[in-house]
């Protein structure tokens, strides 16, 4: 083989690899992970104990107010109220993540339904592109991830104009293109980042 041929295949392997590598599609996993504010809490509502006005017993010496009936010490009331409270701030703190969610959601164009599964909320279907004799749907699924963390979950399918349905196994870029982007701004808005795939995360645990 004389050396002009070598050098012509080597060319013509490496614009067939190009050409190929330009036509592929983009794929990506069915799911990405939004990190969760750190200060994602609301204060902690005044309790009864701490609305309630001075007592007498309150205004009066420590030796005094121990020895008048029904008086208890000052640090058995506050244990339990810290107990209470740590209660209350996660129990908030979880409230609140899924009003920011469900708010995202609702301003990408995703009307949440009623689901069976604990913690997780999930959308309708909802049709991203038409092609005559097949279109492009999908569901959404968001459930925690850790503390700091929440994940969605995007179940893509083919519905056949002959009723057939078929599960797509990835997301491509024409996919994403119709709603992913709208998603993270949606989600950004409400305070909820985009930390993305593992793939894009490089190895960044998630807590």
């Amino acid at each position: 083989m004389k050396p002009g041929d070598t050098t012509i295949g080597i060319v013509a392997a490496l614009a067939a690899v190009i050409f190929l590598a330009a036509c592929s599609p983009t794929l990506s996993p069915l799911y990405r992970d939004y990190r969760v504010p750190a200060s994602d809490s609301v204060e902690k509502p005044v309790s009864s104990v701490d609305a309630a006005p001075e007592s007498p017993a309150d205004s009066q010496p420590d030796s005094l107010a121990g020895s008048l009936p029904g008086s208890g010490s000052a640090s058995t009331g506050d244990s339990t109220d810290d107990a209470g409270g740590g209660t209350e701030t996660a129990s908030a703190r979880s409230a609140s993540v899924r009003d920011r969610i469900v708010a995202a959601l609702d301003d990408a164009g995703w009307d949440t339904v009623a689901t069976d599964l604990p913690h997780a909320i999930e959308t309708e279907e909802r049709v991203l592109s038409n092609w005559g004799i097949y279109r492009v749907g999908a569901s959404l699924q968001v459930t925690p991830l850790g503390r700091d963390h929440v994940r969605l979950y995007v179940h893509p399918y083919r519905k056949y104009f002959i009723g057939d349905k078929g599960k797509i196994m990835y997301l491509t870029g024409r996919i994403e293109s119709r709603f992913i982007p709208e998603l993270n701004e949606a989600f950004k808005k409400h305070g909820l980042e985009l930390a993305g795939t593992p793939f894009e995360r490089d190895g960044t645990e998630l807590r």
